[in-house]
């Protein structure tokens, strides 16, 4: 399966972005008790937390691009195809409607919060929280063009006409 521009730009975000998180935090370790706190990162610890929130909010969509999320399929299974293809439009439908709601209430959260600035860094925590609804975004376009995915499958000529001799 090849990959698309999409997973391969956060692929290129994610990967260096995670690597120097972790090289940030052991040279913040390293400087704060091999050196006895004299060269002390003090801003290290911000860098890493919100960095590693903006990394699961990027990767979100490819979880469920991929369909590694968590779900629960047992009873889904056992139905017959265009009606497992109904009941998913239907889960999937209810997916969008509460990314929906993620998405209004996190760009809600990022502005009322524009005026606070972090302890460390002094930048405005909607930097923080921006990485909610940019996430939930994401996922809210996969889940979308899934469902038109499913949609098209479930009125396709192939299915009709195995449903008509099956």
């Amino acid at each position: 399966m090849q990959r698309d521009w999409s997973e391969k730009a956060i692929e290129a975000l994610v990967v260096p972005g995670v690597l120097g998180l972790i090289a940030l935090g052991f040279v913040s370790i390293c400087l704060r008790y091999l050196l006895r706190g004299e060269y002390a990162l003090f801003w290290a610890e911000e860098v890493i937390r919100y960095g590693f929130i903006w990394i699961f909010w990027l990767v979100s969509p490819l979880v469920v691009r991929k369909g590694l999320a968590f779900g629960v399929d047992l009873v889904i299974q056992y139905l017959p195809e265009g009606l497992q293809r109904v009941v998913i439009l239907a889960g999937n439908l209810g997916i969008m409607i509460l990314l929906l709601v993620y998405l209004t209430q996190g760009l809600i959260m990022a502005s009322v919060n524009r005026t606070q600035l972090s302890t460390a860094l002094e930048i405005s925590m909607s930097w923080a929280y921006l990485a909610i609804p940019v996430g939930v975004a994401g996922m809210l376009l996969e889940v979308a063009w899934q469902s038109l995915q499913q949609f098209r499958a479930l009125l396709s000529p192939a299915h009709t006409r195995r449903r008509s001799t099956g």
